[in-house]
């Protein structure tokens, strides 16, 4: 009887992971169901121009507020509707001349709650205000704050104060606007004290009730110098809906005292079975934030701003239904983007989708897992044609690591044909990819990446595939992975990984070196008879062009050279000023050409001629 039941039991199990691995190769080649993974098609975004930007058309009934810091007077501004003989057919260009007020206080009289009222704040002009808005009509008939007329974003200098006051946006759109914290910045003029609040602080309300956050779309908008950016939607409260930050800065948040400081932090949690949309990140820039300084003694202080393992260019909890796709996220404190997840079936991080993000510098690119113990609280996550570059370098921390991508406790999941490279700094605490189950993992599927130029100890490896003992089936093929060190190339504990070819390895170690096996190296006819990774091989591997890199891209695009004219360049980037090659997307698919990748899926990308290759 005990015979048979184990046997039984393996042949479930063996069954189990062939059907767990077909649905992962199925959602792989977009042969599944489409409405099973989050897009952007969920976030019920207004129609686009030609260069990706919002259309927004006021209606009929719409009120035009204008507001003028230098040239508006509070006494005598007036509102307009659409069909004002001033305003024309673009009221963000009015055909004549306009009596705007002065104060966006005063001007916010004017604007009605859940009417498609709109704001427009003078471009060039400088306020010391924070932005008052209302709730929209629906989302086609949005509540909208701009900017009018030529020139630079409208500035709000906020101060110690928040940049947004709503608390509870609805059918709103914020466009090509610029918040600084400016007393708090001590880059800037007008620095006295660290004293300060957040860019924005939306949360929901307990279910029922009228005060939620639906439908909110922020774009070409620049957030500098705050303590955090806040969207709360979790145990005892509705969660957020459609909630879409798009082609917008965040740099350079980071606190002084109490507590911790994230470019986004995001708290879900507590929705299980909600299928609605929750969060879109798109074309954004995210860099330099929780932190102003490096950590001065590795201890976690954070006066003055240093950076602290706890801060991240974003920091997501128990999400769910989320979207990054195309931003940069540039110089973390620790972590470009950190994710947790709980052990309950409310609280399991679920269906959320990186792709096609590109990832520089901090300590970690991606961390999915972490925090909180527990079995499979990671569900339906799809991490694709991401790239990562220089992890590690700065230190932000004073910790010597650089590591990838991390998977931990996952249920199901895809890591899918990302570019890791350039690890190339004397730090030994370095990986690529790492798959670990402290408690319980189901199914994986890890194909097409490409890890090249990353740099370890002999004590590790580039990929590490541990506790093999609890992980049903994690699936690793068609990877390249290249060291110019003596590391092993695959550090493995053996149980359920599975390889299949061909997989590309190449390592400066020994022959006996190249993998290790519970802590063992072995070479490559041990690892193939241990493994059954019949199409390895460790020849060396020729690249098209590995010398690609950030610093070399803005060379390619004749914008200067080096990694601060990089991001100078991207820096510059608005409504006003916009250049695609300076977009994730098109510097992606430059640094996957240099090392044989094909170009991601252009979805609705729009490339700059000559350098989407």
């Amino acid at each position: 009887m005990t015979h048979i039941h184990r046997s039984t039991r393996k042949a479930l199990q063996s069954i189990r992971r062939q059907l767990a691995g077909l649905a992962l190769v199925l959602a792989a080649t977009g042969l599944a169901h489409a409405g099973d993974v989050i897009s952007v098609a969920d976030f019920n975004l207004p129609p686009q121009d030609s260069q990706g930007w919002s259309i927004l058309t006021p209606s009929t009934d719409s009120r035009l507020v204008y507001v003028d810091s230098t040239g508006g007077n509070d006494g005598n501004g007036q509102v307009y509707s659409p069909s004002s003989p001033q305003i024309g057919p673009d009221p963000t260009r009015p055909v004549g001349q306009v009596q705007a007020f002065r104060t966006l206080s005063a001007a916010a009289q004017h604007l009605r709650d859940r009417e498609p009222d709109w704001l427009l704040l003078r471009a060039g002009r400088v306020w010391q205000e924070s932005l008052p808005t209302r709730r929209g009509r629906s989302p086609s008939e949005r509540m909208v704050a701009t900017s009018w007329g030529e020139g630079p974003r409208p500035e709000l200098r906020t101060g110690a104060q928040r940049g947004i006051t709503a608390r509870n946006p609805e059918n709103q759109a914020i466009i090509g606007l610029r918040f600084w914290a400016h007393t708090r910045d001590p880059e800037g003029p007008h620095f006295t004290d660290y004293a300060g609040s957040t860019g924005f602080d939306f949360i929901t309300s307990a279910p029922g009730n009228a005060n939620q956050v639906r439908d909110v779309l922020i774009e070409d908008c620049f957030f500098r110098s705050y303590t955090n950016n806040v969207l709360t939607g979790g145990a005892g409260r509705e969660p957020i809906v459609r909630f879409v930050l798009r082609r917008s800065i965040v740099s350079r948040n980071f606190k002084h005292t109490d507590g911790h400081s994230q470019g986004l932090y995001h708290a879900g949690g507590s929705h299980e079975g909600n299928t609605v949309a929750t969060i879109l990140l798109q074309e954004n820039l995210f860099d330099h934030n929780g932190w102003r300084i490096q950590s001065i003694n590795a201890n976690n202080q954070i006066d003055h701003g240093q950076a602290t393992i706890f801060n991240h260019n974003t920091y997501f909890s128990e999400p769910r239904n989320v979207l990054f796709q195309r931003n940069m996220f540039l110089r973390a404190s620790s972590i470009g983007t950190k994710w947790t997840g709980g052990p309950t079936p409310d609280y399991v991080a679920t269906n959320i989708v990186l792709e096609d993000n590109l990832y520089a510098e901090g300590e970690i690119g991606i961390s999915m897992g972490g925090n909180t113990a527990g079995p499979r609280r990671f569900k339906d996550i799809h991490i694709h044609d991401n790239v990562f570059t220089d992890i590690g370098r700065s230190r932000p921390t004073n910790r010597s690591l650089s590591w990838g991508i991390e998977a931990i406790d996952w249920e199901s999941g895809t890591i899918q044909r990302n570019l890791l490279i350039h690890q190339r700094t004397p730090i030994t605490n370095t990986w690529a990819i790492q798959v670990r189950s402290p408690d319980e993992t189901g199914t994986i599927l890890i194909q097409d990446n490409v890890m090249a130029n990353i740099r370890a100890g002999t004590g590790g490896g580039i990929v590490q595939l541990q506790h093999g003992s609890v992980i049903d089936d994690v699936l690793f093929q068609g990877n390249t992975v290249q060291t110019p060190t003596s590391s092993a190339v695959v550090s493995l504990t053996p149980g359920g990984y599975s390889f299949s070819g061909p997989n590309r390895y190449h390592t400066a170690a020994a022959a006996d070196r190249v993998f290790r096996i519970n802590g063992t190296n072995t070479s490559l006819a041990q690892w193939i008879t241990a493994t059954g990774d019949t199409g390895a091989t460790t020849a060396a591997i020729e690249f098209p062009a590995p010398q690609r890199d950030l610093e070399t891209y803005v060379e390619h695009v004749g914008m200067g050279s080096g990694f601060d004219d990089f991001l100078a360049a991207i820096y510059g980037q608005s409504r006003a000023n916009w250049n695609p090659a300076l977009t994730a997307g098109v510097i992606n698919d430059w640094l996957r050409g240099g090392f044989g990748m094909p170009p991601a899926g252009a979805g609705d990308r729009i490339f700059a001629h000559g350098f989407q290759h």
